[in-house]
């Protein structure tokens, strides 16, 4: 049984055109042999059971895995199981995939199964077969949702330190928003369930400098703008970017612009 949806349009959006999608219920030997492949793009992901995929090497994708093809790229995988599969699939036309989407093509991701990447591909399905106004345009954004979507369940998936990064993300958008707080190291390692040293490996490790030089490049950059922005004294820039004294500030801004503040706004404000 194949729960099919043809979008029957010919409008695009970004350089896409919607051709089908659907929702495929499976018995053993569904064999899909396409050696010249199909004139358009097919994302196929896969829900419930496994798939063969024959790709020079034989690959098995399971639930949460996807592949995507390219127009004209061969095609072949079966489904071997005894129990019954689903799959989804949408076809679509372009001439390149956008250049923010770097999914390779003829490539078995695998992930975790996701009842979110379901949903996705079922209210693309849902549009295509209502066909209200507009469907085809929120059709395709609902595409480009779900391969942004699958793009960030490989990152996850392929980043071994995935909490980290989530971890000292939350401490950079911390200290974006309270730059000018005097937090101690001590501080953000507490926010991240850290111990110090760990924190500070950690923070260069994924950001590439050290948490307090992290702090003192925002700092600097709202001074920048301060400098261009409102007639305030030097001390008065020191004190709002949460320097300790004005001749502190000055000297980290001539290292960081080349240029006293004056300077560079003298010169900015010619």
């Amino acid at each position: 049984m194949i729960y099919n949806a043809y979008a029957e349009q010919n409008e695009q959006v970004s350089g896409i055109e919607l051709v089908s999608c659907g929702h495929i219920f499976a018995k053993n030997g569904r064999e899909i042999k396409r050696p010249s492949g199909r004139e358009d793009w097919l994302l196929f992901y896969i829900a419930k059971e496994n798939e063969t995929f024959y790709l020079g090497d034989v690959e098995i994708g399971k639930p949460g895995s996807f592949i995507l093809f390219a127009p004209q790229e061969k095609q072949h995988h079966i489904y071997l199981g005894e129990k019954t599969a689903e799959f989804y699939y949408v076809h679509f036309k372009c001439e390149q995939l956008p250049a923010d989407i770097s999914l390779a093509t003829s490539k078995v991701y695998h992930a975790p199964f996701s009842r979110q990447v379901c949903d996705m591909f079922e209210d693309i399905i849902e549009e295509t077969l209502r066909k209200q106004p507009f469907y085809e345009k929120l059709c395709i954004y609902k595409l480009l949702y779900l391969l942004t979507v699958l793009e960030r369940e490989i990152l996850s998936v392929n980043h071994p330190e995935k909490e980290n990064v989530e971890r000292i993300a939350r401490v950079v958008q911390h200290m974006n928003k309270f730059y000018s707080s005097d937090f101690t190291l001590a501080d953000y390692a507490n926010m991240c369930a850290m111990s110090k040293y760990h924190f500070l490996r950690t923070f260069e490790k994924i950001v590439g400098c050290s948490p307090i030089e992290y702090r003192n490049n925002i700092r600097l950059q709202h001074a920048a703008d301060l400098l261009l922005e409102e007639r305030l004294a030097v001390e008065q820039i020191s004190n709002l970017t949460g320097y300790s004294s004005a001749s502190y500030f000055s000297s980290a801004f001539k290292q960081r612009y080349g240029l006293s503040p004056k300077q560079y706004q003298n010169q900015k404000l010619k």
